[in-house]
């Protein structure tokens, strides 16, 4: 009985040590911490968009991997707006891509789309981030 004690215990020590050095270890990549960051600026249409003299900006959005948000245009004239502060969590002092999508819309015409990939790195928490999307 002794003997059978005797493994028991090694058993469970030889666990304890298992279980006690793994939740030390701590995990193997740390995912880049996250916050707020405020965007604004101006946009245009393109003009491969239908009545490329009248079609204007009316909305933007935007998408960081980590969180989405929108917003309208301000003042859309001539094909061109200004929008924001859109603020949204993005990484921060690490390299992303940050995906804007602007829609426009001309008179009597479906509103249409396009999207630009802008390439991003070391903002921290607070940042307002100028933009001119083209």
């Amino acid at each position: 009985m002794s003997m059978r004690t005797s493994r028991i215990s090694t058993a469970s020590v030889l666990t304890a040590v298992l279980v006690g050095g793994l939740l030390a270890a701590g995990p193997a990549s740390a995912a880049p911490p996250v916050g707020a960051v405020s965007f604004k600026g101006k946009v245009t249409c393109k003009n491969a968009f239908p009545a490329p003299n009248e079609s204007v900006p009316t909305r933007v959005s935007l998408d960081s991997d980590e969180d989405d948000a929108s917003g309208p245009t301000n003042n859309p004239v001539n094909r061109r707006a200004t929008f924001g502060p859109i603020t949204l969590d993005v990484p921060l002092d690490s390299p992303f891509s940050l995906t804007v999508e602007v829609t426009c819309k001309a008179p009597g015409k479906k509103a249409q789309t396009f999207e630009r990939a802008i390439p991003l790195d070391s903002l921290t928490e607070g940042d307002e981030v100028p933009l001119n999307i083209r």
